[in-house]
């Protein structure tokens, strides 16, 4: 039951995380460094979810930290420009992230 919750609080996320990856290939040309930006974004996030799954809590935080450099780097040093709406959904998708870390806190125990 665990990793249906799991899932179920992750799919807005992924929702929106896809639509933006659309987004990039469709709306704008990324640039070299935020692609390479974007791969530590995947791997961390995969590296996370990983963690998540098995249950290592520690590990998980300290793995979703570089996941949120990453993310800052990207959202801080190429999002500046970007149309209104493409800002909209990254907002969105953070505010879907932070929903499943905290499901995944509560479902846990973490913050019981």
């Amino acid at each position: 039951m665990r990793l249906l919750w799991l899932a179920l609080s992750f799919v807005p996320y992924a929702a929106l995380a896809g639509y933006d990856g659309w987004l990039h290939e469709k709306a704008r040309v990324v640039p070299r460094v935020e692609k390479i930006l974007h791969a530590g974004l995947a791997l961390s996030l995969i590296a996370f979810l990983v963690l998540v799954v098995r249950g290592q809590t520690t590990a998980a935080l300290i793995v979703l930290g570089a996941f949120l450099i990453f993310l800052m780097t990207d959202e801080f040093g190429y999002h500046a420009p970007l149309a209104r709406h493409e800002k909209h959904i990254h907002w969105l998708a953070d505010a879907a992230l932070a929903s499943f870390v905290l499901c995944w806190l509560w479902i846990d125990g973490v913050l019981a």
